[in-house]
């Protein structure tokens, strides 16, 4: 078992309240971090998603680790020293186990042994103080609060792997696993020149595809919709696919787009002021070769499900977000995301209808070789 866990604070000291939101992006990127690393040693991952709040608090032992917080949050954002600000969230947890295997889990059981084996566990070492002073969003943790999962009695199941579909290996660099993984970065600058080759737009897209390659479609057969999350490192996560869209728009399929691709042109035109608006106004989003968004069913899925769907809506665009960054450095390009939002008044929401959107871009970075490159060895017997 992994289990995942976020300091807010950590965060919090940059972005302010919109820390939440971005340890769950984190999260979203470690999970398909796992879920990748674990497919290249021939391994698995899946979320314990059927286990509550509290059963990860009592497995990952964190509230012996930190102060607890007082009873009553204030009003506001407050300045000091609040050593509890520091403390671990725990945010879920993944079982590793070898690729085509079946494992039981059986949460009774596990519950019945976290509450009492772990409870009587003792913490060993202490954490690192990360700050002398803080500040208290409170509504960061009054969120985090609202959000906690209750026990919801899901069954463990794991969903048959299913391949992204491929239009052709010479598409890619000619790198391994191991070399994209260690490339990948997010970008600061792109040049404003690099031009993508369609298919390879279509090919990032392809692995963008949370239920993989669902067989070829017929002329004039509707596309298959995405559902149950069967690709890497789709897989990892317990729940189907959220993504949405609403419809008043044209609609019509680029050309070239291959069957499998449920990829179509809502409107024509420049778009590269609006990518720019839509990214707090930041000159990357315009200067690179492709912009999007990631848009989920926010509040039907809320209604449905409960308010502890929330953090996961955000796991999913960080697992997206991890695939698009492996396959823009796989490509030879690179990419960055970009955690802006607007509410509903903001320019997304007149444009497309929807409020809750993560922006992602690629394109070929602007490289500082001073940066990247290593001292000389200095030669044996001489302290480096």
């Amino acid at each position: 078992m992994i289990s995942l866990s976020s300091v807010f604070w950590r965060e919090a000291w940059k972005y302010g309240e919109r820390a939440l939101r971005y340890c769950n992006h984190d999260a979203g990127h470690a999970l398909a971090a796992v879920a990748v690393a674990a497919a290249a040693l021939g391994w698995d991952a899946r979320l314990l998603d059927g286990l509550s709040h509290a059963d990860l608090e009592a497995l990952i032992g964190v509230p012996q680790t930190y102060p607890p917080p007082p009873v009553q949050l204030p009003d506001g954002p407050v300045r000091g020293k609040l050593p509890w600000i520091e403390a671990q969230h725990p945010d879920c947890a993944l079982l590793i186990f070898p690729a085509g295997t079946n494992p039981a889990v059986d949460y009774c059981a596990l519950r019945s042994v976290l509450a009492s084996k772990f409870s009587s566990l003792r913490w060993l070492g202490k954490p690192n103080s990360l700050s002398r002073e803080h500040v208290c969003w409170n509504v960061i943790y009054e969120t985090a609060e609202a959000i906690k999962k209750p026990p919801t009695g899901e069954r463990f199941s794991i969903n048959p792997f299913r391949r992204s579909a491929l239009i052709s290996q010479n598409l890619y660099k000619d790198f391994t696993v191991r070399e994209v993984v260690r490339k990948r970065r997010s970008a600061v600058d792109m040049d404003r020149v690099h031009v993508m080759e369609r298919n390879t737009f279509y090919q990032i897209l392809l692995h963008c595809l949370p239920s993989g390659e669902l067989g070829h479609r017929e002329e004039g057969e509707e596309i298959k919709k995405q559902g149950k999350q069967c690709a890497l490192p789709f897989r990892v996560l317990t729940w189907d696919a959220e993504c949405a869209m609403r419809p008043e728009f044209e609609w019509e399929r680029p050309d070239g787009c291959p069957d499998g691709l449920p990829l179509y042109r809502l409107a024509r035109g420049d778009c590269q002021e609006l990518a720019k608006q839509l990214s707090c106004h930041q000159d990357i989003a315009s200067d690179g070769c492709f912009s999007l968004g990631m848009v989920a069913r926010f509040e039907p899925v809320l209604r449905e499900k409960g308010a502890w769907m929330y953090p996961r809506l955000f796991w999913e665009t960080g697992v997206l977000g991890q695939v698009l960054y492996l396959e823009a450095h796989a490509v030879g390009i690179s990419a960055t995301g970009i955690g802006c939002y607007f509410d509903d008044a903001g320019p997304r929401h007149k444009r497309y209808g929807v409020s809750e959107s993560l922006p992602f871009h690629g394109g070929r970075p602007m490289v500082d070789k001073r940066i990247m490159s290593l001292p000389a060895y200095p030669g044996p017997g001489i302290d480096a």
